[in-house]
């Protein structure tokens, strides 16, 4: 077995529910990327959080390391960790009111066990795999979440990243499906540079596919005299977003007592010093053990753009709250 094969594990109990999951998980195919929840910078937005605390068994031994990046999608809860052996994600669903746990699926052993922020862009999940010691790789994995057979299988598509130290890890990864390919961020340590790559398609399963370096925008050298405020942050998440309005990436992270989302938009024409502009920033009051510096992301809840943040561990209990963003 090589530390890229995937090993998923389940309860008696988690098995009654995989055939009713495998179906829900093909509503994947039709999503599309969340509209960017701040097109106006100048919007007063006021955010209330839903709490929910999951039980979660399981036989797997996950020593050490806390959850580092979530998602939700047509109630499908997918939250990554990281631990002293491996890499992994859980996988939860919302069954009858409900979100019940189904299982976990190793993602990488020692030394990529750091798996971050990550994004689900149509039915594709893409994720980052560090190692959390020597600073200096990664691996960026991308897995078909469209059916529960191919989310059980290895990745489709790795990307290696290797180079200096703190340089080429991926704590932050993001995903957007575009007309005719892929548009991939990965944050550096603290997300002080990301680097940019984009697909020659939009089928990771033909046998020619693969990313290519785009460009690559550094915080410390940004030009940011047009920018809503100077502020930027070391965000555990990033988040791709296109809509009428303009294409963005949004940053999530703990800063002091506040949990903060900047918004950036992209201008794909523009040199590497002006490319990120920040657009818009607001913050929320989280409780408990959930943080955005656990891990958050855009999602829709009920019919609302919203934020999904996630708790500290993966057991005994999985919380998560979600902030519907309203405006007033």
């Amino acid at each position: 077995m090589t530390i890229f094969d995937s090993v998923l594990t389940f309860s008696s109990r988690q098995l009654r529910h995989l055939l009713l999951f495998g179906t829900l998980l093909l509503e994947f195919v039709a999503l599309r990327a969340t509209s960017q929840p701040l097109p106006d910078g100048e919007e007063t937005l006021t955010v209330e959080a839903q709490s929910i605390s999951i039980p979660v068994k399981t036989d797997v031994q996950i020593q050490g390391g806390h959850l580092q990046g979530v998602q939700l999608f047509n109630g499908t809860l997918i939250v990554s960790g990281s631990s002293k052996d491996f890499g992994y994600l859980g996988l939860f669903q919302l069954l009858g009111g409900d979100f019940r746990f189904l299982g976990l699926k190793k993602l990488a052993a020692d030394p990529f066990n750091h798996a971050g922020g990550f994004q689900v862009s149509d039915n594709w999940l893409a994720i980052g795999l560090e190692d959390p010691v020597g600073k200096r790789a990664s691996v960026i994995q991308l897995i078909d979440v469209s059916s529960f057979e191919k989310l059980s299988g290895p990745p489709v598509y790795s990307l290696k990243r290797q180079g200096e130290f703190k340089r080429s890890t991926a704590g932050a990864v993001a995903l957007l499906k575009r007309n005719d390919h892929f548009l991939l961020a990965v944050g550096s340590w603290d997300s002080m540079v990301i680097d940019f790559y984009t697909s020659n398609g939009v089928d990771p399963y033909a046998e020619n596919f693969e990313f290519k370096p785009w460009t690559s925008w550094d915080s410390r050298e940004a030009k940011r005299k047009d920018w809503k405020d100077w502020d930027y942050n070391s965000y555990q998440s990033l988040q791709l977003t296109e809509d009428s309005t303009g294409l963005y990436i949004t940053g999530l992270a703990r800063k002091g007592n506040a949990n903060v989302a900047d918004v950036f938009e992209l201008n794909t024409d523009s040199d590497p010093y002006n490319l990120l502009k920040k657009v818009a920033t607001y913050s929320v009051q989280c409780r408990g053990d959930v943080t955005f510096r656990n891990g958050a992301g855009l999602t829709t809840f009920h019919e609302l753009p919203s934020i999904v943040a996630v708790g500290h561990q993966l057991t005994p209990n999985t919380n998560i709250q979600i902030f519907p963003i309203k405006k007033r």
